[in-house]
């Protein structure tokens, strides 16, 4: 009966060990080698073992409160955790904030993420919307953040030097700027007013970190290299 006890007592350490290494590995690091449902298994084994979510989290170096996020897939629907399963879905800030919601709520909300119609804000903007309007229906709600979302826009100016048209200055931006971000190019003067989406604005960002300028120098830095080629 001993020896059986000691066995068992070894197969149940090896498991810990192995839940607190998944851990360990999900949560110091920015590529998790599991998907969040996988790795909730493991923290409930790891719970299961230890206790309680604060030993676990004694154990591996993080909040209990941060440790108890990846419980949350638990509160999902079978086909949205199906989607984190996949990794289709893989925050764990969207899995916070999926689980606030009801059910059906839940399933339109995460296809909309999947699909890539919103973003993991936008979920906390919806949360938001929801528990001041209770009633209203949840596609409503998505739109409302859809639209609130394609008025955001985002103006850079810039001085448009002698040669310079409508035209040429466009081209040179659609090299860089997906041409849908654009909303609109004008001129006031000498002055140009480029009005993106945000999207349009993070394209504009990623090229001056690739140029190695300012983001208030990436527009010259543009038509610059266009009169060069």
């Amino acid at each position: 009966m001993t020896q059986l006890k000691s066995i068992r007592d070894e197969q149940e350490d090896g498991e810990l060990k192995e839940a607190l290494a998944i851990l360990i590995l999900s949560t110091h690091s920015k590529k998790r080698p599991l998907p969040l449902t996988e790795i909730a298994k493991w923290l409930n084994v790891a719970v299961s073992k230890l206790g309680s979510y604060s030993a676990v989290a004694d154990r591996i170096g993080l909040s209990p409160q941060m440790l108890r996020q990846f419980s949350h897939t638990s509160r999902l629907t079978k086909s949205v955790q199906k989607l984190f399963q996949s990794r289709c879905l893989d925050s764990i800030d969207a899995v916070t904030h999926l689980a606030m919601l009801p059910e059906q709520e839940q399933e339109v909300i995460a296809a909309a993420l999947a699909s890539g119609g919103i973003d993991t804000s936008d979920i906390r903007a919806v949360v938001q919307l929801r528990r001041s309007r209770e009633s209203e229906p949840i596609d409503r709600l998505l739109k409302q953040i859809k639209e609130s979302k394609t008025k955001q826009e985002y103006v850079a100016e810039f001085v448009v030097h002698d040669g310079r048209d409508y035209t040429s200055i466009m081209n040179a931006f659609r090299v860089y700027i997906p041409e849908n971000e654009i909303i609109k190019l004008e001129f006031r003067g000498a002055v140009g007013r480029l009005v993106m989406t945000q999207k349009g604005k993070q394209a504009l960002a990623k090229v001056a970190r690739t140029l190695g300028v300012p983001l208030k120098r990436v527009i010259p830095t543009i038509l610059q290299g266009q009169d060069r080629a």
